[in-house]
């Protein structure tokens, strides 16, 4: 296959007057480097855009489906919202099992692997197992995007899709979307949480069908608590090789393939009812589905002679559990070096971007994903919006913070946020710890500012869309909720604060592993991460050349990178000169139009 920039412009999207010059720019390179790129896109360029563009193009010479990956299962409609031709797929649990159809709480009850269901589709004939019957619409979506043509999904339905359940080939053209959290998400993709709670529950339900695997399942817990045990309680602690190797030898003794035979047969034999216990079925369609995955998932925490661990291990216990608590025994294996399963998904025209990328040389490291780089200039007006770093603020840093620094700081947030609230500008603080969200409300409710935040039965998701539909003056949450998939354009919070960035606590496991692995190096590592961060946190409330917003960022932490983590269209719109005082009357003066 070799693209043609006519045959790209082509193909660019009818429903547009006509692709813009960045636009043009980003396929001109797709075309050069024949559909392997890493672009810096900015928000406004129109991103789906052209990756549609690219996919559809190519489609139309490959009988088999090409993909376009984002994160999140919302993301997966807006394309196909924008794109009606696109089709999408969801993974099993998304879909509801037509075996339980007629069943009061049917729609409710997810298809499991181990039920003998008569709504199964062939995946070559297209027929279903019992001739007449509503076809699986799980096993449906995945036959007709076999079709060909442009398929939406999530990057992890895509991963265990061509990984793992080798459901699909790997295709002739990928798109991947928001590039800089793919390493991320294959990483929590393959992680696991065990803990002393989940497994007795799965040695209790296994004993009933297949007593000898219960068994040995029941040393592994056994060996499991021995080994959390040698460490203080509350503790993280990452587990020593010797120790890996012991829990290695238990679960090699555990027989998937058994298990799986001996819970069909109580099936056959009706000493399970799928339709009156299908919570039953779940929880040993899990167990079976985690038992596979722990022997290999341990190995990878164990250096041999020709690597370094790939993953890391670790775990902790509670001494005492409080009323209603189960869990007090947790073991946590943490996927790490995920570049070589992510170069075998890829396809040999690879199309990645996001609107922060940073040091690509950091991003090829993270993902094992290498293309000719290009970071293209946004048509945003950079007199739109303000960057400031006070002068006047602390330094929140461990080293760096004195007593009472941070709840100053906090408390002049808070001031500020009443001061735009009183001027008709609502804001978004972004803090690190649920210790500074829960702070900083407690000094709004003070102050009496109007905060609307997440927490007791609140999601993250929904305080953020009852705050856009006008419920609250400030939004608060930390970084992991809402530095990125909260957006606030048209100046629904023209105003955002950013306390400090978030570098990881030393004593965390995954920085221990870290700084074993790469000493001193690591720091480039987590210098990019909080850049990375630092910029979407600044993109919130910034989606269209039209938007008007300030963002403060208050730690001297970031005054190090701000700066220079900017892309050049935006460096104009630093304030690196200002006090915190000024910064505040500047950013009304903005928002007022008096530029």
């Amino acid at each position: 296959m070799q693209l043609k920039h006519q045959d790209l412009l082509d193909n660019f999207p009818s429903k547009y007057p006509r692709p813009k010059d960045h636009q043009v720019e980003a396929l001109r390179l797709i075309s050069k480097e024949n559909g392997l790129a890493m672009l810096e896109l900015p928000t406004g360029t129109g991103k789906t855009a052209i990756g549609y563009t690219f996919l559809k193009t190519v489609s139309k010479s490959s009988k088999e489906p090409v993909f376009y990956l984002v994160h999140t299962k919302t993301l997966v409609e807006q394309i196909q919202n924008l794109h009606p031709d696109v089709k999408v797929i969801y993974g099993r649990q998304e879909h509801p099992c037509l075996f339980y159809k007629d069943d009061a709480n049917g729609a409710e009850i997810t298809c499991s692997n181990l039920l003998p269901c008569p709504h199964r589709l062939n995946q070559n004939t297209g027929e279903t197992d019992e001739v007449g019957v509503e076809p699986c619409p799980y096993d449906k979506q995945n036959y007709e995007a076999k079709k060909g043509g442009v398929v939406a999904c999530t990057t992890a339905f895509y991963l265990f899709s061509t990984l793992f359940a080798k459901k699909f080939e790997i295709p002739d053209a990928l798109v991947i979307d928001e590039v800089h959290k793919l390493a991320t998400t294959v990483r929590q993709c393959l992680s696991y949480q065990i803990s002393d709670w989940h497994l007795s529950r799965a040695i209790d339900l296994l004993k009933l069908y297949e007593p000898e695997q219960a068994k040995h399942l029941r040393q592994f817990l056994n060996t499991m608590v021995h080994v959390i045990k040698k460490r203080p309680a509350q503790q993280k602690g990452i587990l020593k090789p010797e120790e890996i190797q012991k829990l290695m030898d238990v679960i090699g003794e555990v027989d998937q393939s058994k298990i799986t035979r001996a819970i069909s047969s109580a099936i056959k034999a009706g000493l399970i009812d799928p339709k009156t216990e299908p919570d039953l079925l779940d929880k040993l369609d899990v167990l079976i589905y985690d038992v596979a995955r722990y022997g290999k998932s341990f190995s990878f925490s164990v250096p041999n002679d020709n690597r370094h661990p790939l993953n890391y291990t670790y775990a902790y216990y509670r001494k005492d559990l409080l009323r209603g608590e189960r869990v007090q025994y947790t073991l946590v294996i943490k996927s790490y070096y995920v570049a070589p399963l992510i170069r075998k998904i890829l396809s040999p025209s690879t199309v990645a971007y996001s609107a922060t990328i940073g040091e690509p040389q950091i991003l090829t490291f993270e993902t094992g994903f290498e293309a000719p780089f290009q970071s293209l200039p946004s048509d945003f007006p950079a007199s739109n919006t303000r960057i400031y770093m006070p002068t006047d603020t602390p330094d929140l840093s461990a080293k760096g913070m004195k007593k009472g620094d941070k709840g100053k700081a906090l408390k002049r947030v808070a001031k500020a946020c009443r001061r735009f609230n009183q001027n008709g500008f609502r804001c978004l603080v972004v803090v690190i710890s649920n210790e500074e969200k829960d702070r900083f409300l407690g000094i709004c409710n003070e102050l009496g500012v109007k905060t609307i935040s997440y927490g007791n039965g609140v999601p993250a998701r929904e305080a953020a869309s009852r705050f856009k539909e006008g419920e609250g003056d400030v939004l608060v949450g930390t970084a992991a909720h809402y530095a990125e998939g909260v957006d606030l354009p048209k100046s629904i919070a023209p105003v955002i604060f950013f306390l400090r960035p978030g570098y990881p606590n030393p004593k965390d496991p995954g920085s221990v592993f870290e700084e074993r692995r790469f000493g001193s190096q690591r720091w480039k590592i987590w210098n990019w991460r909080v850049m990375i961060e630092a910029l979407q946190v600044r993109g919130r409330n910034i989606r269209s050349a039209k938007d008007v917003g300030v963002t403060i960022f208050v730690s001297q932490q970031f005054r190090r990178f701000l700066f220079g983590a900017l892309p050049k269209y935006l460096q104009a719109s630093y304030r690196g000169d200002f006090n915190f005082d000024k910064t505040v009357a500047d950013s009304l003066k903005v928002l007022k139009g008096e530029k």
